[in-house]
């Protein structure tokens, strides 16, 4: 009870963090499983959190917070990628991998619908759990169709892949980079 108390003590305003399901700790190990590397796992998520995102559910492509990309009805171009959406109240978050390490953030923001003229806004950098993330805001204008438009990612390489987070920027920059800096002090990446 105090371990639960102290996470959603820590939580960022207007959003309470809690221990993760073992649901969603089993999807990542399933995950990292299928895709064959180590996926971003959260220890600990949003309070309420549901699966998907309205247009993509209507697809059929059904999406977790943390789950392989490229089965069922997804666009067989996401096979290797991990990709998730949730939703807590009116708050949205994105989580997502690469196959690969990526050297442009909007590449990974856009995944294998990249496109030349993606870009994302570079905001800073934070280390967080040994890992030197890149914070960027996606702009709508230049990452058409992307589900991190309008939310502020983390992102960062490691071990021969690029990993992202993002909330959507509802509160302003600070705001919302304190929920993703408090994701990514839960986040652990899950071996397969």
């Amino acid at each position: 009870m105090a371990v639960l108390l102290a996470a959603v003590a820590a939580s960022p305003p207007g959003l309470h963090f809690v221990p993760a399901s073992p649901s969603l700790l089993a999807q990542c190990r399933a995950t990292a499983r299928v895709v064959g590397y180590a996926v971003p796992c959260p220890t600990r998520a949003p309070a309420g959190i549901v699966r998907g995102a309205g247009a993509v559910e209507a697809t059929g492509c059904g999406i977790g917070l943390v789950e392989p990309g490229g089965l069922g009805g997804c666009s067989r171009a996401w096979r290797g990628w991990v990709i998730g959406s949730g939703s807590a109240g009116d708050q949205h978050l994105v989580v997502t991998a690469s196959p690969h390490a990526l050297s442009s953030y909007a590449h990974l923001v856009n995944g294998p619908a990249w496109y030349p003229a993606a870009r994302v806004r570079l905001l800073g950098w934070v280390s967080i759990n040994g890992w030197h993330m890149r914070s960027v805001f996606v702009p709508a204008a230049t990452n058409d169709g992307s589900s991190f438009t309008n939310h502020l990612a983390l992102i960062w390489t490691t071990g021969g892949h690029t990993y992202g987070i993002a909330f959507y920027n509802r509160d302003g920059i600070a705001a919302t980079l304190h929920l993703d800096e408090a994701l990514a002090r839960a986040i652990v990446l899950t071996r397969p």
